[in-house]
């Protein structure tokens, strides 16, 4: 996955917590947490892969 892909998924991610913010707070501070860990695990498989 390229630079600007990674980025926009980035934004629809954000907006998607955005909108669900304002439908119901708990839910969406449990989707930012589980957006931003499979985020970190998806970079950090990705950095595993390109090394070996």
């Amino acid at each position: 996955m390229n630079d600007k892909q990674e980025s926009t998924l980035s934004i629809i991610a954000a907006l998607l917590v955005l909108f669900t913010a304002m439908i119901a707070p708990p839910v969406s501070a449990l989707l930012a947490v589980l957006l931003l860990v499979a985020f970190a695990i998806y970079k950090f498989w990705h950095s595993r892969q390109t090394t070996n």
